[in-house]
């Protein structure tokens, strides 16, 4: 009998991925984790890979600070917080839809529900986050998107 993962699993062992996390880390094994490690690696990480698009991550990140970011190997503590819910929807978004291009056309295209702003530009803090997270969630479970 083989025993699926729930979407919070496979999106911890995502995140773990992208975090170099040694295994699927839950959300109390990251919040114990040293924020600069953290922040490094998902620096480094954004840097070598397209999790997010360059346009993404100067939502929260102005360009010429993100180079010197690069440049420095650091985050701010806001400055990751804030990539890392973007990433963390993005993620989500991947594994909800099963498939990349329909998650980022999703992500990036203005809805009603969220008063015609693009669920990305939505997610800018963490109310708007949390709302398109949960959204994310109801379309898993099988609510019209």
């Amino acid at each position: 009998m083989t025993q699926t993962l729930s979407l919070q699993d496979r999106l911890s062992d995502k995140l773990s991925g992208v975090l170099g996390m040694d295994s699927a880390a839950d959300e109390l094994t990251l919040a114990r984790t040293d924020r600069k490690r953290l922040g490094a690696m998902l620096l480094r990480t954004l840097s070598g890979e397209r999790v997010l698009e360059p346009a993404d991550v100067y939502r929260v990140i102005p360009r010429r600070t993100w180079v010197r970011r690069k440049g420095e190997g650091t985050l701010t503590p806001a400055e990751f917080d804030s990539l890392y819910r973007l990433v963390r929807l993005r993620l989500l978004a991947d594994l909800v839809f099963d498939d990349r291009q329909r998650a980022h056309d999703w992500l990036h295209t203005p809805k009603t529900r969220l008063g015609g702003v693009a669920p990305m530009d939505f997610a800018a803090d963490s109310l708007g986050f949390e709302a398109v997270e949960n959204w994310l969630h109801e379309i898993d479970q099988g609510y019209f998107a």
